[in-house]
């Protein structure tokens, strides 16, 4: 059995008593435990990373504001909400920046029948989140409008990455994608709609996912043509 390496060990406690949490406590009781993940996310990150970026840390700062404005009071604080959680995708998108090329991308890869099948869900998706909240936040179309432009163009970047498998261990940008996917779908229902403790477990345990994957791709992604050339050294 492989063991957890020590320097990950404060995330998987923070992210134990944030599940906990969710469980036995109210979700306001998350204001005050959720910060522990963000504050052992930047911590792995500065430890583990070559040569770690500011950004990175100032996301996981945004998320820290954000989550605690989600769970003090989703609707009053929605439009703030709305430019914090755009200013993350932001964030998120500049550090992917250096992995994002055009160069000898093969387009028929990049439109194949999964990409397309995946580009109908995730349209289908955003027209059922739209029309589900939509009644509800008619003051704030504005700031809905720049969550949901915001989050597509993040997820679409990690497929897009995903997609090319340029880098080692892209499928971890595949799991974030479809965590922020999914996250921004129950997210809205929960708050808005329907509350059910069971969907607030289940939403920050698809968060703290999406997070790890994409911290750990920042790390460990290696281009595919520098591993080949290691590897032919053997």
């Amino acid at each position: 059995m492989k063991k957890i390496p020590l320097t990950y060990l404060p995330f998987f406690i923070a992210a134990l008593v944030v599940f906990v949490t969710t469980i036995f406590f109210e979700k306001g009781s998350l204001v005050y435990v959720k910060p522990l993940v963000f504050l052992a996310l930047i911590y792995v990150y500065v430890r583990k990373a070559n040569k770690y970026k500011l950004v990175y840390i100032l996301s996981m700062l945004i998320l820290f504001v954000n989550d605690t404005l989600v769970y003090s009071d989703f609707m009053r604080y929605f439009d703030a909400i709305a430019i914090v959680i755009a200013l993350y995708y932001v964030f998120s998108m500049f550090l992917l920046k250096v992995f994002f090329t055009l160069k000898g991308v093969n387009l028929n890869t990049i439109f194949s029948f999964p990409v397309i099948i995946s580009l109908v869900l995730i349209s289908y998706l955003t027209y059922s989140i739209t029309d589900l909240v939509l009644p509800h936040i008619l003051d704030s179309l504005l700031f809905f409008g720049i969550i949901m432009i915001s989050m597509i163009s993040f997820v679409s970047m990690c497929f897009y990455v995903y997609i090319t498998d340029k880098y080692s261990g892209n499928f971890r940008l595949f799991i974030v994608a479809c965590c922020c996917l999914f996250v921004n779908a129950l997210l809205p229902i929960n708050e808005i709609l329907y509350y059910n403790r069971v969907f607030t477990i289940v939403v920050n345990v698809a968060e703290m996912a999406g997070l790890y994957f994409f911290m750990e791709f920042l790390i460990k992604a290696k281009p595919q043509d520098l591993i080949r050339k290691e590897q032919s050294y053997f």
